[in-house]
């Protein structure tokens, strides 16, 4: 396996920026402007010898457009960035980049850039130091017929022999960077990287649905939850509210409430390293057509009380973010549970536990050509709950257990969380399916 490390006499300057330019012109590059301005701040300022002044704070305001002495414990744009961008560095040198001689990196608790020398794989250092001594000996030790004959002028002899270790050593080589370049084809690509990539699928559009919070005020004031039939087909805006509740009913019926946890979760995942905006919309949920939705990725937030869409990949999945009108009581339907699990999970909003309940469902897409994704909860708190965990690194290391080097399986995901005053914490995962 090649390797890179740090070397005494490292790339020379022009090396390092036509590298530079060439990561900065990759697809992968092209459709993240602010990782792209990020690396090349860094390496500009490297590359002009101001390697001291590459420091968090001047980051934050130089690429990021952070106030002069922001603070940066409370806000961590440059770190969650350095990461994403490492991150994307690797895909780099893992896919277009796999035959570049020189590696670029970003050491973690540093954000000034090194440039390294790949070596040769050590078996074909070992390849060219055997035949090179192999010619070197048949060579200088002739045959019994060739020393009967007059020796050729020594001068056009070791011109031949260099020219024959110069062709060997050029053959070795090249099978040496091809092996390493049919290395790095299958090298894997990290499993939080490949999972996002598969939603945010640089071939299709990617739609991001935030709930319809009107919805539930609705479905209080005439008593009936909205079906996604009722929502497609727009029927639901002919019902007759109660009398007394016609100017609220009207308001509702115009306008476009959504909850702050969605909104909060769309402007997170806007910031991916895998985003391309130019293929991704944030839609509200009454102007998106079921057509659109069968065409594209998607993303889906709410339960289907909040943003009825989510039925449409109810055969797909076996966990239903629900509402039982009779004991008024938002729940997770299990269908087909496993062994330990129960069929149903009851928000727990008025006992001592206060306990919420979040999804997340990584689903086929409608088409089954790609993947979309659902996150939902029992409540605010457990659509949060949803939300924190897919952010966080506990679900990267959840990937992990998924992760046999290919193409991750599609998945859902139960979690609970104490809920105090519409908030989580305490997130634990009940139980998880492979789908």
């Amino acid at each position: 396996m090649s390797t890179a490390k740090p070397v005494s006499d490292p790339p020379s300057l022009e090396q390092q920026r036509l590298l530079v330019s060439r990561i900065l012109s990759s697809a992968l590059f092209r459709k993240s402007r602010k990782l792209a301005t990020f690396l090349q701040f860094i390496c500009e300022q490297q590359q002009m010898g101001k390697a001291d002044s590459i420091n968090e704070q001047r980051i934050g305001t130089e690429v990021f457009g952070r106030n002069e002495g922001y603070h940066m414990g409370e806000d961590s744009i440059v770190r969650s960035q350095a990461r994403f961008l490492r991150i994307r560095l690797q895909e780099y040198f893992a896919t277009e980049g796999k035959d570049e001689p020189i590696v670029l990196t970003i050491p973690k608790g540093s954000y000034v850039p090194e440039f390294h020398l790949r070596e040769l794989p050590a078996e074909t250092v070992q390849t060219v130091a055997t035949l090179v001594s192999h010619i070197g000996y048949t060579a200088s030790t002739p045959s019994d017929k060739e020393s009967s004959e007059p020796p050729p002028k020594r001068s056009f002899f070791w011109i031949y022999v260099a020219a024959g270790i110069g062709a060997v050593v050029c053959l070795a080589l090249g099978i040496g960077w091809w092996l390493r370049g049919e290395e790095h084809r299958h090298a894997g690509v990290p499993v939080e990287v490949r999972f996002w990539a598969s939603i945010f699928d640089s071939q299709r559009t990617i739609i991001l649905v935030p709930a319809d919070s009107s919805l539930v005020l609705m479905d209080e004031l005439i008593g009936n939850e909205i079906t996604l039939s009722d929502y497609m087909n727009r029927k639901y805006r002919s019902t007759v509210p109660p009398p007394e509740m016609t100017r609220i009913w009207n308001q509702l019926l115009t306008s476009q409430y959504t909850n702050v946890v969605d909104l909060r979760l769309v402007s997170a995942l806007e910031r991916l390293p895998e985003v391309d905006h130019s293929k991704t919309q944030v839609r509200f949920a009454r102007d998106v057509s079921v057509s659109e939705l069968k065409q594209n990725n998607v993303i889906l937030i709410g339960s289907t009380r909040a943003n009825p869409w989510v039925d449409l990949f109810s055969s797909a999945g076996r966990f239903r973010v629900g509402y039982d009108s009779k004991t008024h009581t938002n729940l997770v339907e299990n269908r087909n549970p496993g062994q330990g699990e129960k069929a149903r999970y009851d928000e727990a909003a008025d006992s001592a536990d206060h306990l919420a309940y979040g999804v997340i469902s990584y689903l086929p897409s409608l088409d089954g050509e790609s993947s979309s994704l659902l996150i939902g909860g029992t409540s605010k708190a457990g659509t949060e709950t949803a939300s924190e965990f897919l952010l966080s690194p506990r679900f990267i290391t959840f990937l992990h257990t998924l992760d046999k080097g290919g193409a991750l399986p599609h998945f859902e995901i139960l979690l609970s969380a104490q809920n105090l005053n519409g908030n989580s914490y305490q997130r634990t995962i009940v139980c998880y399916h492979i789908l």
